[in-house]
């Protein structure tokens, strides 16, 4: 796979909508821009455990109420947003949200530190990259209560907002 910049202005795009997911209580395990082989665009990645208290629907819903009552930017439509639930993410996948990465062993013998600047993976039909990802400083897989808790308050910060 090719290296693929994204333009700066979906960069900049991104961060204001992880900061948007934020403040309306949806803490991300992942997010990032991603190319979409099939479709030939670009995709903003989104990775959560809260979907599988919600559903994959009503969390599209949820996206789309936040967009329309200008909770997330409008840069960025609700229709480029990819949601994956943290049960089929890979654990190796976290890597790309990971800005400090650093290889300082081989075959069990250590090494001075080397930084990582780039990983890619393709998962799901979709190329993506660590340089067109936003750091994540959290990547756990929540308990279904905290999930379901997690759930509720983004579901009742978006509908309030949407009144």
């Amino acid at each position: 796979m090719a290296s693929r910049p994204v333009p700066p202005q979906y960069l900049t795009a991104g961060a204001t909508y992880l900061e948007a997911l934020r403040v309306l209580g949806l803490n991300p395990n992942f997010l990032g821009w991603g190319w979409d082989i099939a479709a030939a665009q670009w995709q903003l990645v989104l990775v959560t455990s809260i979907i599988d208290a919600g559903g994959p629907l009503a969390l599209n819903q949820l996206l789309f109420k936040a967009y329309n009552a200008d909770a997330t930017p409008k840069e960025i439509s609700p229709f480029v947003v990819r949601v994956f639930s943290t049960e089929i993410v890979p654990g190796d996948f976290y890597m790309l949200g990971n800005r400090d990465l650093r290889i300082n062993s081989r075959n069990g013998r250590p090494f001075e530190d080397v930084k990582i600047e780039n990983v890619q993976r393709t998962f799901l039909g979709i190329d993506l990259e660590m340089i067109n990802s936003y750091q994540i400083l959290k990547n756990t897989k929540l308990k279904y209560h905290v999930r379901r808790q997690a759930w509720h308050r983004f579901k009742n910060n978006v509908e309030r907002l949407a009144a």
